[in-house]
Order: C-alpha cells, then sequence, then structure tokens
C-alpha cells in the first residue's frame, strides 16, 4: 500500500511519534496498490464559531476513515479512572461525528465515521486492554493491531479519487504532499509540475505570475516529507547555492528569496527564479 503521512501540526509527545510510525510502517507492508493517508495533529472545526478539536491521527484510507486518538495508559490506569476514560471516549465519538458531518457535504455516500484508541504501552502493561468491551462504543487498539485501528480489514468503499477529495478537504495543504496537484501559489498562477509526482520534499514548477505576467521556476519545500532532523537545513541549501552565484551573468536570476509559503509557516517554504525560457 501507498501511505502518505501529512503532518498538520507538531507531534506532542513520543507516544505520538511511536504511533504514527508504527501505523505508517504497517500499512505500508500491506499488499495492494490502494492509498492510505495520515493526518496527524489535525486542528479541526466544522465551524469557525467554535475552537478547534485537536485530532492525533485521522486515517482516510480505502475502507473509510477513522479518528484515532494516541494514549499512554495502561491497564491498570484505564481500570482505576472508568469515569475519565468514558469522557475521553465521548470526545472521541463527538469528533469523529463532526468530521463525517463536515466530510458528507462532500460525498453524500461517505459511511460511518468510528473512533478508536491507540494505547501505546508496553505490551506487558496494556495486554488486557485488547480484550477489553469497547467505552461508550469507541474500542481499544495497542501498537500490534494498529491497522485494525485504521479498519483495514473492513470492505473498501472510497476510490482514489475520493480519498484525495477527503483529505484536501480536511487539510488543504494534503494535495501537495499527495501528488502536487497545485495550481496557485504565493501569487503565481498556472503552476506546472516539472518534478516527479512521488517526489513529496522538493517539487519544482513552472508558473506565471498573476499581475506581472512574469514566468518563473519555484522551487517548493515540504518540511514534513523529510523525516530528517535537519529537513529546512536542506531545503535553504540549493537557494544558498543561487545566491552566492547571482554575481555570475550567466545564473539564473532570484525572482523571490527562500521563505514560507503563504498559510503555511514552517510546513512549506518556496523560492523562484526566472524562467531562463
Amino acid at each position: 500500500m501507498k501511505v502518505i503521512h501529512v503532518s498538520c501540526g507538531p507531534t506532542v509527545n513520543e507516544s505520538e511519534r511511536k504511533a504514527v510510525a508504527r501505523m505508517k510502517e504497517r500499512l505500508s507492508s500491506e499488499p495492494g496498490d490502494g492509498l492510505w493517508l495520515l493526518l496527524t495533529n489535525l486542528a479541526f472545526s466544522a465551524t469557525h464559531l467554535r475552537q478547534s478539536d485537536e485530532i492525533d491521527i485521522v486515517a482516510v484510507g480505502p475502507p473509510g476513515i477513522r479518528v484515532i486518538e494516541v494514549k499512554h495508559w495502561t491497564a491498570v490506569w484505564v481500570r482505576r479512572h472508568s469515569g475519565l476514560v468514558e469522557d475521553e471516549a465521548d470526545r472521541v465519538t463527538e469528533k469523529a461525528r463532526k468530521i463525517a458531518t463536515t466530510l458528507r457535504k462532500r460525498i453524500h455516500s461517505l459511511p460511518r465515521v468510528d473512533g478508536a484508541f491507540l494505547v501505546t504501552e508496553a505490551a506487558g502493561k496494556i495486554g488486557a486492554l485488547e480484550d477489553r468491551a469497547p467505552v461508550r462504543g469507541i474500542r481499544f487498539h495497542t501498537l500490534k493491531t494498529c491497522l485494525d485501528a485504521a479498519g483495514i480489514h473492513e470492505p473498501d468503499v472510497l476510490s482514489l479519487q475520493q480519498i484525495k477529495i477527503l483529505g484536501h478537504s480536511l487539510y488543504p495543504g494534503s494535495a501537495v504532499a499527495m501528488d502536487g496537484s497545485l495550481t496557485r501559489m504565493a501569487g503565481y498562477a498556472r503552476l506546472a509540475l516539472r518534478t516527479p509526482p512521488g517526489e513529496r520534499f522538493h517539487r519544482v514548477y513552472s508558473a506565471t505570475h498573476i499581475s506581472r505576467q512574469e514566468r518563473v521556476i519555484l522551487h517548493l519545500y515540504d518540511l514534513s516529507a523529510d523525516g530528517g532532523s535537519r529537513a529546512e537545513d536542506k531545503a535553504e541549501r540549493e537557494w544558498r547555492s543561487l545566491q552566492r552565484l547571482q554575481q555570475h551573468g550567466w545564473a539564473p536570476r532570484v525572482v523571490d528569496s527562500y521563505q514560507d509559503a503563504p498559510g503555511y509557516a514552517g510546513e512549506l517554504k518556496f523560492f523562484t527564479v526566472a524562467d531562463p525560457a
């Protein structure tokens, strides 16, 4: 399976990082040519009048959508704090309901959106949770059964195009991560992708400025697509090289310096040079 992870916000703790890494690893090892989209740390609100909900993982794949809350609970803690666990389960259900209500405006046939707990504690401390009855309809899953949290064994109901539509509806920036399908960016229009669609970290587009009609080559860097700790340093490397070459007449002329893409501070970076054609 093809898996695309889109980080919509910073990871809060090691538990979340571990959960996402395991889900991505397990889904990638599944046979088939389907697409799974993992949106993590998503701030979601059905209306701008209410505060956004923070959702650890939204898994969008052929079987539908799952809202997954990552917890570092133990079986003993769950048993001793049943009231708190029920409150958390109700919150997961409410988040799933809001997402379902919003996305059915785009795809009317969207199946039920379920929620799940994904517990990341050591196996010896959570074994009893796997067989525990759901709490307020929310099941417990562990890193061992994380594919069940995503609903991997449910029948396929979403097409590739529908998965892309739903991902874009939840987080517009996911379109860049999936296939680079941008048409406008930072005052430029008629973007045409020049790099392979599978290239996620550094994408190159030909583009035209909306008002000046100036043709440029736009270099776009998705920092979330690089798993290393020095993603921004890597992204800035080519720009710094171009800066040093500006004294030469044969070097591509810089139009826009290296900067955040509008609306994606800390996530997408870009710079442009005049199109030599």
